[in-house]
């Protein structure tokens, strides 16, 4: 995820280091240091244990693998490393990395640089497309929907976490070229996990898997703020995308997770899906065999890929 697409996060440093080790981070590369090297060799307690959310080249795999209408231009919404944007550029013959905070894009700008790829970092907001993000093939959304509504900006607040959804979605739909495809990674709201009390953006316990107006409640009472972070089960997303003017809206499973993905299958591959939900204790494998026998396993994934198309004319 890159939270930093849309805002800044005071807690969790742009959703993914903490401030002090990204400002470490990017002084050490321009200073001179190579950004693999700084990457993997920093002694920072977070940096250290995440050193795959830089390198992983699985994580561009999914959206590889869509059909687009050429591979003229893809764009990166929330582009935070770059590790996406980067596998992009070996297949397109343009790619964008959109990202709002200024450290992130420093840091794409020099990745880029050393890499020697021909990616054009755009300092923006993702719910406010430059005008330049136009006749797009593929537009990359990983780790940003369930963000969008989460923040200080008019943009943000306008409305219900899924009104700014909605709105963000048709920004996209609008900038693609017609059969251009988009692509998104998110948490499922109906995890397994969630109902046992897991906060995929730390939310309050059970908060996710509460109807949304009490949610709310829970956390302006528990966490001082409203619940803006909304996610959803594989049929709302489908709902979303079409509510959004997307057509043919596909949703797989991401194994084991999105954040380190190894595969994507349909959900309704449970010979697949079941080695990755199916553990722990007895009665939780007693209640997911069941789950898996009704054919449901799909639904309880931790988390989606999920492509859709913008409709011919």
């Amino acid at each position: 995820m890159n939270a930093s697409a849309v805002h800044a996060l005071p807690d969790s440093g742009l959703g993914t280091l903490p401030f002090d080790e990204v400002t470490t981070l990017l002084r050490e590369i321009e200073g001179g240091v190579a950004w693999q090297k700084a990457v993997t060799t920093l002694p920072l307690p977070t940096l250290s244990h995440k050193s795959h959310w830089f390198t992983n080249p699985k994580k561009a795999l999914f959206y590889l693998s869509l059909t687009t209408p050429t591979r003229d231009l893809a764009v990166d919404i929330g582009a935070g490393s770059g590790v996406i944007a980067s596998e992009l550029a070996r297949h397109f013959r343009r790619v964008i990395a959109l990202e709002q905070d200024a450290k992130w894009s420093r840091f794409m700008t020099h990745r880029f640089s050393q890499d020697g790829l021909a990616v054009d970092v755009i300092h923006g907001n993702a719910l406010r497309l430059p005008a330049s993000v136009t006749n797009v093939d593929l537009a990359v959304v990983n780790g940003v929907l369930e963000w969008v509504a989460f923040g200080e900006t008019p943009e943000a607040k306008a409305g219900t976490p899924r009104d700014v959804q909605l709105a963000f979605l048709k920004a996209i739909r609008s900038a693609l070229r017609p059969g251009g495809r988009i692509g998104i990674a998110i948490e499922n709201r109906l995890h397994v996990e969630c109902f046992r009390g897991a906060s995929p953006h730390d939310e309050l316990p059970y908060v996710v898997v509460m109807p949304r107006p009490l949610a709310d409640a829970v956390s302006r009472r528990g966490q001082g703020a409203p619940y803006r972070t909304w996610i959803y089960g594989a049929r709302g997303y489908a709902r979303l995308l079409k509510d959004a003017g997307f057509v043919r809206p596909q949703i797989y499973a991401a194994l084991p997770t999105y954040h380190q993905p190894e595969s994507f299958v349909p959900l309704d591959r449970t010979d697949a899906i079941r080695p990755h939900l199916i553990n722990g204790s007895r009665l939780r494998r007693l209640a997911l065999t069941a789950f898996a026998a009704a054919g449901l396993l799909g639904q309880m994934v931790h988390s989606f890929y999920i492509a859709a198309e913008k409709p011919a004319p």
